[in-house]
């Protein structure tokens, strides 16, 4: 399994939802975040499968805001300080 950092992450989620570099808050969900779609959420979801190689789960999917998909895959010891 891989690691990766959390502001490389977030990197990488941000692009996913073409939003400024820097500006996704661990509050934004797909209710503030206007390009957060069930499209997105597949793309995050391939995002990680990809670089972290963990398959996502319905913990994972179920995750209301960027802060609870943090804290979950802190949990997993897949993203680091």
């Amino acid at each position: 399994m891989a690691l990766m950092t959390r502001a490389d992450f977030q990197a990488g989620v941000e692009d996913i939802l073409a939003v400024p570099s820097g500006s996704l808050k661990d509050t934004d969900s797909r209710d503030t975040v206007e390009s957060w779609s069930s499209i997105a959420d597949v793309q995050i979801v391939t995002y990680l499968s990809s670089e972290l190689g963990i398959e996502p789960d319905a913990e994972l999917i179920e995750a209301e805001t960027f802060g609870d998909l943090v804290k979950k895959l802190e949990e997993r010891g897949v993203l680091s300080a």
